[in-house]
This record gives structure tokens, sequence and C-alpha cells, in this order.
């Protein structure tokens, strides 16, 4: 039964609550942790299948950003990273299975989170550099931390694969 004043909760198993905190919308959204919290990569690198380097533009070993990108601090680095991929911008969140899709969660400062669609429908998420979380809807990350859902792009399936499928 839940408190008055609270929201319902998932049944406690395998949940991440500080997660949870920076996105409430997962304490009611059924969501599934993938993997070991791993500081080598973000999302951004999640996105784009390479699980070695943490893409941001800071001069740290391990870390990498495109040369010639603008910055990660700027949704402009960020659409052209994935447009260096083969993304291009649409508004449709819907699942296409010819076509691989991203979602990029912005706050008016700057672009916060991407999330990638796999073949099955569902959401999945590298939490910085924790967890990698599968998750059904796009909603479920949305609030002060990741912001809201800004741009949805997507790219044609190479030789019928999605990345890191």
């Amino acid at each position: 039964m839940a408190v008055l004043g609270t929201l319902p909760r998932l049944p406690n198993i395998m949940r991440d609550l500080e997660l949870e905190e920076d996105c409430p919308g997962l304490m009611t959204t059924p969501y599934e942790i993938r993997s070991a919290k791993d500081p080598r990569y973000n999302c951004v690198s999640f996105a784009v299948g390479d699980l070695a380097h943490y893409w941001y533009d800071a001069k740290v070993r391990g870390y990498y950003w495109p040369p010639g990108t603008p910055s990660a601090d700027t949704l402009d680095g960020w659409l052209k990273v994935f447009s260096d991929h083969g993304y291009r911008e649409t508004e449709d969140a819907t699942l296409e299975p010819e076509y691989e899709k991203v979602a990029i969660y912005a706050t008016p400062e700057a672009p916060e989170h991407v999330a990638r669609q796999k073949a099955s429908g569902v959401w999945t998420s590298k939490m910085g550099k924790g967890h990698d979380i599968e998750h059904p809807t796009l909603v479920a990350l949305v609030g002060a931390i990741m912001g809201k859902v800004v741009k949805i792009m997507k790219r044609k399936c190479k030789n019928g694969r999605r990345v890191l499928e």
C-alpha cells in the first residue's frame, strides 16, 4: 500500500536507488540493469558502440572527442557526432525495424544524455559512469538531471544489424 504523498514503487528487484533519485520516472517504470557499473565509457560512446572510451572533450586519459567536432557541452557537438555516424534527424521515436534510433536529452544549459533504441523497441542507456539499463519508454529518464528529449535521430541498420546487438 502506498503512503499518501509518495509515488508507488516497483519491487526491490535489481534496482538502483541512486539512479531512481536522479530519474524519478524509474521509480514507477520497469527497467532492467544490464551491466555492472563501468566508468570507462558513457552514454555517447555506448550509443555509437565504443565501450573503450569515455566520449567527452576533456584532455583526460581514456577520454575521446572527435577532432573538429563542436564542444561536448553543446547540442551541436552531439548532433555532429551522430551525424558523422550516419544518423539524421527525425520526429518519430517509434520502432522502425530497418532503422536504429537515438534520443538526445538536454536541459536548457546543455545535452545530458543519449539513449539508443534496440531491435525490440526497448531503449537502452549507459547511465554516466554507472550501469547500462534498459527502459521501455523515453519518458522514464525525463527530469531535472537528464532534461527532456530534444532530438531523435535515426540511421539505416548496417547489414540488418544494430550497434552492440
